[in-house]
């Protein structure tokens, strides 16, 4: 019997009633407990999810789909884009540099210059655990397969 033909385990179906919406009130406040310790269970739900996306989206492009990939594919679009991210990017690193330079020698009391600092590592955390964060659900997300 291939892994195709066998039936699913309890576990799958309740993934699948969850996923679909089918479950009572009860069932899901129960299952939903479960997914908070069993991350096995959360990438079946998520599987379920991706597909119920891909299943939806058998449906056809709506008619903005074709002028967003009209736009990819223009060279001025792409490279626009290229550059005002790679300007973007580089300045705020410099402007950040300045600031902590100017920061540093200036003749602001030790209170302040800690301040600033908390401020700047606080915003440099911030962004670096969202970057994370993303990176570490980014296979849970099920629109992840999904063309623009």
């Amino acid at each position: 019997m291939t892994p195709e033909e066998r039936e699913p385990s309890p576990d799958q179906l309740l993934a699948m009633a969850y996923a679909d919406g089918e479950l009572t009130a009860e069932a899901r406040r129960t299952f939903e407990a479960r997914l908070a310790r069993e991350p096995d269970l959360v990438r079946e739900v998520a599987e379920h999810l991706r597909l119920d996306v891909l299943a939806r989206r058998a449906a056809g492009p709506e008619p903005a789909d074709f002028e967003w990939k009209r736009l990819a594919s223009e060279t001025l679009q792409r490279s626009g884009l290229g550059v005002g991210w790679t300007l973007l990017l580089g300045g705020s690193t410099a402007l950040f540099v300045w600031a902590a330079i100017k920061v540093a020698l200036s003749d602001l009391d030790l209170a302040a210059k800690l301040a600033l600092a908390a401020l700047g590592v606080g915003v440099g955390l911030v962004g670096a655990f969202t970057v994370r964060a993303r990176l570490r659900t980014l296979h849970l997300d099920p629109y992840r397969d999904l063309e623009r």
